[in-house]
């Protein structure tokens, strides 16, 4: 698909990696819905990022917690474009609990942030694309779904749900829309943790004997938004750490 002039849609698009993949859709001529939840300084410093590429770009707050407000982003987005051609669901919340320790309220946050919302918002981007036009659907899942992990129970049934959901929706919005999912190893340190070098677990964890970046994820997240021939799929990016 060729991006100039298109709409994209960001979720968690002002920060870390959202701020990457939106940045490089803006690189291509992509006008930028970022949207942000607590993260409303950035996601405009990111919006302002964007318009220096001569896109158009707005920031658009919610609280995904709230399904409702998952609901009426893309009202609130078709107030200042005509559809939405690209939706990437970046946003998601990463909580450590095994399966005994999680509890229902752990559980509920990370399924309405990480499943229950991608949902809605997917169901409501099919519904305003006009009939015939192509558009793009990317979810960004985890490489550490290809173990059994328990130290983050909920979150990684979430993802992997979250994959199964890809192709479902793949067949059913086919042959209009795509949708991927882009399964992410270690691109940056846990948010908070910045600080920390990540070279020493590389070399002992990681094949490839280095960790990705925020410009390896937006590379491989434009290759399946600008394929014609690729839907349904799960492109692992992890270096090799989850073979």
């Amino acid at each position: 698909m060729e991006l100039k002039g298109k709409t994209a849609l960001v979720t968690g698009g002002g920060v870390r990696l959202g701020r990457a993949f939106a940045l490089a859709l803006a690189r291509e001529g992509v006008n930028l819905v970022v949207h942000y939840n607590r993260s409303a300084a950035p996601a405009e410093e990111t919006v302002q990022l964007a318009l220096a590429h001569g896109v158009r770009a707005i920031a658009l707050g919610a609280d995904f917690t709230d399904l409702s407000a998952a609901q009426s982003l893309f009202p609130r987005a078709l107030e200042h474009f005509n559809c939405v051609d690209i939706l990437i669901n970046h946003a998601a919340i990463y909580l450590k609990s095994t399966g005994l320790e999680t509890d229902i309220r752990t559980w509920e946050s990370q399924f309405r942030i990480n499943l229950h919302t991608p949902f809605l918002l997917i169901q409501a981007f099919a519904k305003q694309l006009p009939k015939n036009q192509p558009g793009r659907v990317l979810n960004i899942a985890d490489a550490q779904i290809r173990q059994p992990l328990p130290s983050h129970f909920a979150y990684r049934l979430t993802k992997i749900a979250l994959v199964k959901m890809t192709r479902i929706f793949a067949c059913e919005l086919a042959p209009d829309i795509t949708v991927n999912a882009l399964g992410l190893g270690i691109m940056l340190p846990l948010a908070g943790k910045e600080h920390v070098d990540l070279s020493a677990y590389a070399e002992q964890n990681i094949p490839l004997k280095e960790t990705g970046s925020p410009e390896i994820a937006a590379e491989n997240a434009l290759h399946l938004i600008k394929s014609d021939f690729t839907t349904g799929a799960l492109l692992t990016v992890d270096g090799g750490q989850y073979l």
